[in-house]
C-alpha cells in the first residue's frame, strides 16, 4: 500500500509543480476483447498478474481510461485489474443501452475467471457502481465496491431486493456534497446484509473523481484496505 500511495502522491506533487497541468496518461494495459451473453463484443485492458481479479466499471459518460491510473495502483498491489468499455463506449461495439450494462459486468467476470482469477471483486463508479451491484446480485463474487452508485440511472435499476441478495462484502463510498449520492449510499447500506461498510467523505466529487479529489487519498485507502481484507 505504501508504494501505491507514494505513486499517487508523486502525481499530486507533479500537478502542483506544473500549475494544474493535466495528469499524464497511465501506461496502457494489455488490450483484450470478450463477448456478452447477448452477443456484444467488448474491449478492455488487463494490468497486473495474480489469481484475484478486480473489475473496474466506468461512469457516464467516460470510458475505461477513467480507471487507468488506479488500475496501475491495483496491479502494483498484486491484483489482476481489468478496465473495460461498456457497450457503445470507447472501443466496444454495440449501442449505448444503459439498462443492459450489467450484462457487460457479468461478461467481464466470466472473462477474468477464464484468465485464472479464482476470486473476483467488482468496483464501479456511478452507473458502473449500479451495474456492479446488479451483477453481484446475480453472480457470486468476492466483494463489490460502489463509488457514487445510483439506485436508478437511465433505466438501469438496483432495487432493494438486489441489495438484499448480495451476501458478499460491500463498500459504499460517496461525497456528502454530491447531490443524492450520499443518501443513496446510506440507503444501499441499510438495504444490504453484512458484511458491509459505508463511507461518506467531504466535498462533491463524483465517481472516479473521488480517487483524485480532496479526499482521494482516503478513498483509495478505503478500497485498497477492502481488497486486502476480503480479496
Amino acid at each position: 500500500m505504501r508504494r501505491a500511495v507514494a505513486a499517487w502522491s508523486a502525481v499530486v506533487i507533479l500537478l502542483g509543480a506544473c500549475g494544474g497541468a493535466p495528469e499524464p496518461e497511465a501506461p496502457p494495459g494489455r488490450v483484450v476483447r470478450f463477448t456478452t451473453d447477448d452477443g456484444v463484443r467488448l474491449t478492455g485492458e488487463l494490468r497486473g498478474r495474480g489469481t484475484t481479479g478486480v473489475i473496474l466499471s466506468h461512469m457516464f459518460p467516460t470510458d475505461r481510461a477513467s480507471w487507468a491510473a488506479f488500475a496501475d495502483v491495483l496491479a502494483d498491489e498484486g491484483y489482476l485489474a481489468l478496465t473495460f468499455d461498456f457497450r457503445g463506449y470507447g472501443d466496444s461495439e454495440g449501442e449505448r443501452a444503459i439498462p443492459d450494462i450489467w450484462r457487460d459486468v457479468l461478461a467481464a467476470i466470466e472473462f477474468l475467471r477464464g484468465r485464472g482469477a479464482g476470486r473476483v471483486v467488482l468496483i464501479g463508479a456511478s452507473m458502473g457502481g449500479t451495474a456492479s451491484l446488479v451483477a453481484a446480485a446475480r453472480e457470486d463474487v468476492a466483494g463489490v465496491v460502489s463509488l457514487s452508485g445510483a439506485s436508478t440511472f437511465m433505466g438501469l435499476l438496483a432495487p432493494p431486493e438486489a441489495l438484499r441478495a448480495i451476501t458478499e462484502p460491500k463498500l459504499f463510498v460517496a461525497a456528502e456534497g454530491d447531490g443524492s449520492a450520499a443518501g443513496t449510499a446510506q440507503q444501499f447500506y441499510a438495504n444490504s446484509p453484512p458484511p458491509k461498510r459505508v463511507e461518506i467523505v467531504t466535498g462533491d466529487d463524483h465517481g472516479t473523481d473521488l480517487l483524485t479529489g480532496t479526499q482521494g487519498e482516503r478513498v483509495r485507502a478505503f478500497i485498497v484496505g477492502f481488497l486486502r481484507q476480503y480479496a
